[in-house]
């Protein structure tokens, strides 16, 4: 007997022997890791019963196996009667699964390379087909989360829990990462390992300064490396924003490329900060796939503490039967890398026009455009609100509401729901906490920028 056919055998011995093991079991193997063609047709038989609640026994298994129109339904029944008597050492069959889990990998490995060889020695050869299919491999990989996946014993539990007890007690209550907006980060205890915290908004309400302002906070002035994915825009159009929200310099002088004598040195200390900061920008049309490849990428190669998505309904997944399918995948995926990479993902999101034909437009959660799972998948769910932003193009400005806004916590797994007021600045365009005037710094510097003509204004 080789090794391979005594761990198939031993996994099934001990489905036998203990079936209260069976959940532990079911949750690391499956029938297509067996190569044994009689333990491969009795496992599809315990898998059977395991999925319709039947109780798993010799006798129920057979008669699994006799209702199967396999050409090894003979042998499986006698491979049955001599698997329960084959001598095994105490929790001989967790080495086996291990052992059954590599060889899966290993195949799936073998079938990679030689798709890999073929594809890579055509005449028509296209790197771009390759690196697709290696992507696909990387995130669609059905045994990765097998090799991730760790267990626990309380007393670890307790430990983590109690170490992130007292990061909370000496930083005021907030044990993750800042976003710079007080109270949202007291209720959430800042943005924590693994959530998925979608941000809400209508078009133009301000959503990607919302996700610019988590940035300035969490990595320009906290030095966490942050990876910030715009699907809208390229990357020199998200800087042009960063660095207004980070200086205070308004974004129209920048665009234009003239700055007042006070706006030169704000301008010049914000590029040094976010020069040496965490922030990592990328602009593009991008898959999910895409997305998961470039986060994994860049928490190996260079840490990464969180990222930003501008915004979820941008990203596609090739092969969704429909549009909600395909924001569900997305939005599932979003949340499974969390977990796996144990960073927070802030995903931007659209709102659906059904808000602007109601009175009352703040937005409600059944508001998320094309929502699929988002709801679900997300351990909080936040609302931008300006109520400006539904006056008059001449009044929004001027009215006593122009510079109030909300964030609205609708969905929260972890704690409680929230109304918080805030301001925003449609001149840099920034969002900010009330009150504050800005941690600007209004001297004037040595600059990078050439004059433009004679004047006090600068040209880049």
């Amino acid at each position: 007997m080789n090794l391979r056919t005594r761990s198939e055998q031993l996994i099934i011995k001990e489905v036998l022997s203990n079936p209260g093991g069976v959940h532990d079991i079911m949750d690391r193997v499956d029938s297509n890791m067996f190569i044994d063609p009689t333990t491969k047709l009795i496992f599809e038989a315990i898998t059977d019963l395991y999925l319709n609640h039947e109780p798993i026994n010799i006798t129920t298994i057979n008669d699994s196996i006799k209702k199967s129109k396999s050409i090894y339904n003979k042998e499986a029944i006698l491979e049955m009667s001599k698997i329960i008597s084959i001598p095994a050492a105490i929790n001989e069959y967790e080495s086996c699964i291990d052992s059954l889990v590599a060889e899966a990998i290993r195949s799936e490995h073998v079938e990679l390379a030689g798709k890999l060889s073929l594809m890579s020695n055509r005449d028509d050869y296209d790197p771009n087909v390759v690196i697709n299919l290696l992507q696909d491999h990387l995130v669609n990989n059905k045994y990765k989360s097998l090799l991730n996946k760790k267990s626990y014993d309380n007393e670890t539990l307790l430990n983590e829990l109690e170490e992130k007890m007292k990061i909370a007690a000496d930083s005021n209550g907030v044990s993750g990462i800042r976003t710079g907006f007080h109270k949202f980060d007291e209720i959430t205890s800042g943005m924590q390992p693994t959530n998925l915290i979608i941000v809400a908004a209508r078009p133009g309400a301000g959503k990607t300064q919302f996700g610019l302002s988590i940035m300035k906070a969490a990595s320009i002035r906290n030095n966490k490396k942050g990876l910030f994915i715009s699907c809208e825009m390229d990357e020199v159009q998200v800087m042009k924003r960063l660095i207004a929200v980070d200086s205070g310099v308004q974004g129209y002088s920048i665009k234009k490329g003239r700055l007042m004598p006070n706006e030169r040195g704000r301008f010049e200390r914000s590029k040094r900060r976010i020069s040496a900061s965490g922030v990592r920008i990328v602009g593009g049309s991008f898959t999910i796939t895409d997305v998961i490849t470039m986060v994994h990428k860049m928490k190996y190669a260079e840490g990464l503490d969180y990222v930003v998505v501008d915004y979820i309904q941008k990203i596609t997944s090739p092969g969704a039967q429909n549009r909600t399918n395909e924001v569900g995948d997305v939005s599932r995926k979003l949340k499974d890398m969390a977990n796996e990479l144990k960073i927070p993902i802030v995903a931007l999101a659209q709102l659906s026009r059904a808000v602007e034909l109601r009175t009352d437009k703040r937005p409600i959660l059944s508001d998320l455009r094309e929502s699929g799972d988002i709801e679900q998948d997300a351990d909080i769910v936040s609302f931008l609100f300006r109520p400006s932003y539904y006056l008059p193009g001449n009044e929004r400005d001027t009215s006593p509401l122009a510079k109030q806004g909300f964030v609205y916590i609708a969905k929260h797994r972890d704690g409680e729901l929230a109304d918080i007021e805030l301001e925003f600045d449609s001149e840099i365009p920034a969002w900010q906490n009330i009150g504050d005037t800005g941690d600007y710094d209004d001297n004037t510097v040595q600059t990078s920028i050439e004059r433009f003509d004679n004047t006090n204004d600068f040209d880049f």
